[in-house]
């Protein structure tokens, strides 16, 4: 219960920026919207799996695996994530690119 609560705040950010982005992409209908909102949408995702990695870990240790296959495993999948994370990242600072630039032009 209380990491639900230490996370609360990311996970609402995350959610605000996901449904205030998708307000933008309905209303003006820009690329910069659009990357704005997958970059919100991609780090709400990850904030949503990364909870479930350790009964992912569980379930297959309890299936039999080799620890050290379960670690390999779950380690690759957490690189998976952070790169994703990565790309979320890259899509909002691209968002604001645009949008900057728009701006310049009109």
């Amino acid at each position: 219960m209380s990491s639900f609560l230490l996370d609360f705040p990311l996970f609402a950010a995350y959610l605000l920026g996901c449904l205030l982005t998708l307000l933008l992409v309905i209303k003006r209908r820009n690329p910069s919207s659009v990357l704005g909102f997958l970059g919100f949408f991609f780090l709400l995702a990850v904030r949503i799996v990364l909870p479930l990695f350790v009964l992912f870990a569980t379930r297959l240790h309890g299936r039999g695996m080799p620890l050290l296959r379960v670690n390999v495993i779950t380690g690759l999948a957490l690189l998976a994530l952070n790169l994703v994370s990565a790309a979320a990242v890259l899509c909002i600072v691209g968002a604001i690119a645009l949008a900057a630039r728009s701006e310049d032009w009109s």
